[in-house]
């Protein structure tokens, strides 16, 4: 009989940003890198014989897990340990997805064996190549102990076949959280489940689940915020009275502000590209926007946030990572391979704020209001490994 612990990748960037990323090849955040380091404990001294993961950025750092304590094993990866792809939906805000995808929406998350949308996958697919993956596994090591990552609705849709649970059910059987663990059976062609779902290793502030539960108590989920293109020439007094909040919360007055000046550059960004100036909003309140410069920084392969701003009523709902998330996905598109923006040395919580999304100060600079600190968060997709 061969054991096999099926673990969930740690946190990644479409899990914080709320982004679609089936098959995506999203990096792991800041708190999946926390959330490694506490699966790395939980396995320290639990023997294992042979590693394995999809090959899928976040799940080949969070393998990094298991080699922290168990050095002498080598790295498998295989794409059929996959999440599920999602076509055309991929990368995509979720709220939009709800806006645009409604039915399919519904049917994704009730009776996904329904769902189906341009280029995605065929959702009674996942849990058979999973199977047949872990079934081949066991087959392969008889009598040892596998570890394997791999991804959220993939193992979902793998439990529920070994359970007996119908497509049309599936919400029996919950997600786990990030860096969750499960511990299978392999003997004879047939898998069995111990248990699923255990993230016992994770202290509260390192689960992802436990971080959402308060804004979504409020009745806020994913698919309620929307992000879309602002037009500045219809919202120019919106948009200039978001970045006078800004500039206030930075420098504490509105010395040097020229209202007429940012709103020009501002439709010069919006002209290159709409989504340069997008704005989020809550059930349809507005609740904050971001604006790209499309073209500073393109010569050393970086993208510039000139404006990141959130209505006070939703600040620390995680709403601005959204507005990250945009900023990430825009320039990633466009082959840069780090984001930047300047922060006012003052403004304690927006340096907190980008300190936490993984931005780190790479210099200093004296602006028309203060000095500001220069912020980068490195977006290259690639794995990360525990130190």
């Amino acid at each position: 009989m061969t054991r096999i612990y099926l673990i969930r990748h740690a946190e990644a960037e479409g899990n914080l940003y709320r982004r679609a990323q089936g098959q995506y090849d999203a990096n792991v955040t800041q708190m999946g890198r926390k959330q490694i380091g506490a699966l790395a404990e939980r396995f320290r001294d639990v023997p294992i014989d042979v590693l394995w993961s999809s090959d899928l950025n976040r799940a080949v750092s969070t393998a990094s897990a298991i080699t922290k304590y168990h050095p002498q094993l080598t790295l498998h990866t295989s794409p059929a340990l996959r999440e599920v792809g999602m076509g055309v939906w991929e990368d995509e805000p979720w709220g939009v997805l709800e806006r645009d995808y409604s039915e399919q929406m519904t049917l994704f998350a009730t009776d996904p064996a329904r769902w189906s949308v341009p280029g995605s996958e065929d959702y009674s697919q996942v849990p058979l190549r999973l199977e047949r993956s872990l079934l081949a596994m066991a087959a392969s090591y008889p009598d040892q102990t596998v570890a394997v990552v791999s991804h959220g609705l993939a193992m979902r849709s793998l439990f529920c076949k070994i359970l007996g649970v119908p497509s049309a059910e599936i919400s029996r059987i919950p997600y786990g959280d990030n860096a969750a663990v499960a511990l299978l059976t392999g003997s004879e062609g047939r898998l069995s489940l111990e248990f699923y779902n255990d993230a016992s290793h994770l202290p509260e502030e390192l689960s992802t689940f436990a971080r959402q539960s308060w804004w979504r108590s409020k009745g806020i989920g994913k698919e309620d915020t929307l992000l879309e293109p602002m037009d500045p020439s219809r919202e120019g007094d919106d948009y200039s009275r978001c970045y006078a909040q800004t500039w206030r919360a930075s420098h504490g007055n509105l010395q040097g502000y020229t209202p007429s000046l940012y709103l020009h550059l501002a439709m010069q960004h919006a002209g290159v590209n709409p989504a340069c100036l997008t704005k989020l909003s809550v059930k349809g309140k507005p609740a904050g926007l971001i604006e790209l410069d499309p073209l500073r920084g393109a010569e050393e392969e970086a993208g510039w946030i000139s404006l990141l701003y959130v209505e006070p009523e939703y600040r620390g709902m995680r709403l601005g990572a959204q507005l990250v998330g945009h900023a990430v996905s825009y320039f990633r598109r466009q082959g840069r391979k780090r984001l930047r923006l300047h922060v006012s040395q003052t403004n304690e919580t927006a340096l907190g704020f980008y300190n936490a999304s993984g931005f780190q100060q790479i210099g200093v600079t004296e602006g028309v209001g203060g000095t500001l600190y220069l912020m980068e968060l490195d977006i290259t997709q690639r794995p990360w490994k525990l130190p």
